[in-house]
């Protein structure tokens, strides 16, 4: 009798240790320091998202311990903060910086730990050591070459400048946008670098001008993005130039920061917006927001959904191990979401596909423009660009 106790008791505990399991998701990026304009509100989107997943108990048999840590936009930081969750036996890593992803790229590929970057440069995921990074979205070079083309169509004489973050982040996607400039037959005059320091942008602005530019074309956050657009609006310069930019310059960010300055902003991204509560993923979005009581603006910017689709598809690859969390399973289970088995959690223009060839999830993207009324208007549907594969073939 005794031993049959003994031996229930042991199973209890077993199936209580089983039910307790935990599994961990790292995140470092800039909650504070460049960039966190995006970084803050893109954490918060990680958090919120693995609260609710635990709430719906989406992983059964698991709770998801989501840890998120400021590297205040520091790719040393950002390493160590990634070698700490690989010490802690983490299942998935999410990054953000594209400075910080490319350190560590090579220490991904040795740990093989998944890593889903906030990062959308197309280098993150070039071979030979590209094997466990996944983009979620299209890349900032399709972004950019997207933009291109559309200057191509409507004006391919027009003098082009593009106007980059100081950064790995910003200086990336140059290359493949002269690339597709150069074939397209348009002319960039000017690649122009702008912080978040720069408060008076004038002299760029009077420079632009001078060269004769019509198009400029933004690869950086909002809050730089938002200041040039400003002060182009006091110094009566808002018809002389078309602004455009790719991800992290545009959505409801760029809205809060510019007001009225950012009208008619062209954007491309691949994500729906807060203002298309039709889309069951956003009505997600904005309810996982109410519950965890953030502010609008927080929910209102594109990064927060961003956020979201990261932390969702870490989630997603958990509950199709079907208890294993083990970065092999999450591998696994990454790279078999193709064909008949995409993820579609709502947040972007299409289902996110994986396999161990591709690493984009959603490919799609659309162009979209700042009415008066302070909302985006899509130009285009959901589409990829024709020149990008040109390009980047592979």
């Amino acid at each position: 009798m005794r031993k049959s106790l003994a031996l229930t008791a042991a199973l209890v505990l077993s199936t209580l240790a089983a039910a307790q399991k935990t599994a961990l998701i790292g995140w470092s990026g800039a909650i504070t320091g460049p960039t966190s304009d995006a970084g803050a509100s893109y954490a918060a989107g990680i958090e919120d998202y693995c609260k609710y997943a635990n709430a719906q108990k989406l992983v059964p048999g698991v709770t998801l311990k989501c840890e998120v840590d400021d590297d205040k936009y520091l790719n040393d930081v950002t390493q160590k903060n990634f070698r700490a969750f690989v010490a802690q036996k983490a299942s998935v890593f999410l990054g953000y910086s594209t400075g910080g992803t490319l350190q560590i790229k090579d220490e991904v590929q040795k740990a093989k730990l998944p890593t889903i970057a906030g990062s959308y440069h197309i280098g993150n995921i070039d071979r030979p050591s590209g094997d466990y990074v996944f983009l979620p979205i299209s890349s900032y070079s399709e972004q950019l070459v997207s933009l291109v083309e559309y200057v191509a169509k409507r004006e391919r004489t027009a003098k082009v400048a593009l106007v980059v973050n100081p950064s790995p982040f910003g200086r990336a996607p140059v290359p493949d946008v002269k690339e597709a400039a150069k074939r397209l037959g348009v002319n960039i005059v000017s690649v122009e670098e702008v912080g978040g320091n720069n408060t008076d942008n004038t002299a760029l602005l009077k420079k632009l001008q001078g060269l004769g530019v019509k198009y400029v074309i933004h690869q950086n956050t909002a809050g730089p993005v938002a200041n040039i657009l400003k002060d182009a609006q006091k110094l009566g310069m808002t018809g002389d130039m078309v602004h455009m930019g790719a991800h992290y310059t545009g959505g409801g960010d760029l809205v809060t920061l510019a007001g009225d300055a950012a009208t008619n902003f062209i954007w491309a991204t691949s994500f729906y917006l807060y203002d298309e509560a039709d889309r069951p993923g956003i009505q997600l979005m904005r309810q996982i927001g109410r519950d965890m009581k953030r502010s609008t603006d927080t929910v209102k910017s594109v990064n927060y959904t961003a956020g979201m689709l990261a932390a969702s598809i870490a989630v997603e690859a958990m509950k199709r191990g079907k208890g294993d969390t083990s970065p092999a399973a999450v591998y696994k289970a990454l790279t078999s979401m193709v064909g008949s088995k995409t993820f579609d959690p709502g947040f972007s223009v299409g289902p996110v596909s994986f396999s161990v060839k591709d690493h984009i999830g959603t490919e799609n993207l659309r162009l979209l423009m700042l009415t008066p009324t302070g909302k985006f208007m899509a130009l285009t549907a959901p589409q990829r660009s024709q020149m990008f594969k040109l390009i980047r073939p592979n």
